[in-house]
């Protein structure tokens, strides 16, 4: 009962007693912090190791060597774009794209030069996330006993901010415009070359890889008063109009394939259950906050 209810029968003449059971709290909170803690903190490293290791898949008998694996794009509904992506940890290896223009259905084809790699800068951030996620759990002796619950939140929530950048990176493309697409230097990576009015990207979405190809024409002069240009998006539409190297183009149409990695959505499960295991404890750690000898902050 609170403090109100045991007034108001004090004031009735009712005779209250009250238990005091801070003490028993106490050595619940001290079991937490010395058992609990330790076992959830490991549960975190194992799974945070499988995590890491999705993205660096060793090739069995190759000395931990990158495995090389192939996805082939689709998209339901057309048939504009085909083609197959090579996968090598975070690095696109390969990409052989097929293009059927709209116009005349001339068929283009162009692939990667074989001495080039286009690293996927989300894979790349999205594990440097998790790895140091992972420092912060091993960061102390194995015989460390944590003193405050204050201390225990703070690591929490230190490890769910790495978890949590980590999943964004996967789950939220960056924002590009279309000159930054333009310079990116992709075009560079293809044999035969790009023709100028073609532009592609690649990146991340969730568990899929995404490839998407803008065709381009170019803008008259005459025509492009008062233009409002594009900004920066994940996909842009027909109509987008831009600047790049003192001409004014307008995306004509829009081709978007995908192919799922089967180990990126295993990477946001982790990541999933890992958040979880966080709040759990933090909820743990927060039920006893009455009863913590030290100040929390």
């Amino acid at each position: 009962m609170g403090s109100g209810i045991v007034s108001n029968l004090l004031k009735m003449g009712h005779t209250v007693t009250v238990w005091n059971r801070t003490a028993e709290k106490e050595e619940e909170f001290k079991w937490l912090l010395q058992e609990e803690v330790h076992i959830v903190l490991k549960q975190l490293q194992d799974i945070l190791k499988e995590a890491s290791q999705r993205f660096a898949l060793p090739a069995s008998g190759l000395g931990g060597a990158v495995k090389q694996e192939n996805f082939v794009l689709s998209a339901s509904g057309t048939d504009q774009v085909k083609g197959v992506l090579t996968l090598q940890g975070d690095a696109l290896c390969q990409a052989d794209v097929s293009l059927k223009m709209p116009r005349n259905n001339q068929l283009l084809h162009f692939a990667f030069r074989e001495d080039k790699q286009w690293k996927l800068q989300q894979i790349q951030d999205a594990r440097n996330h998790v790895n140091q996620a992972i420092y912060l759990l091993m960061n102390r002796d194995v015989n460390y006993q944590f003193k405050t619950g204050s201390e225990v939140l703070k690591l929490m929530d230190a490890v769910m901010l790495q978890l949590s950048r980590a999943r964004n990176r996967l789950t939220t493309p960056a924002t590009l415009t279309l000159p930054e697409i333009a310079s990116s230097g992709l075009a560079k990576m293809f044999t035969p070359a790009l023709p100028p009015d073609i532009l592609v990207n690649f990146y991340i979405n969730l568990n899929k890889l995404c490839l998407t190809v803008y065709q381009l024409h170019v803008l008259q002069p005459s025509t492009t008063k008062n233009v409002k240009l594009a900004g920066g998006s994940i996909l842009h539409n027909p109509g987008a109009i831009f600047e790049f190297g003192n001409q004014r183009y307008e995306v004509s149409h829009v081709h978007k394939v995908e192919c799922v990695v089967p180990w990126l959505n295993d990477a946001l499960v982790f990541f999933t259950v890992s958040l979880q295991l966080c709040q759990q404890l933090k909820d743990k750690i927060s039920v006893f906050s009455s009863y913590w000898n030290y100040r929390p902050y």
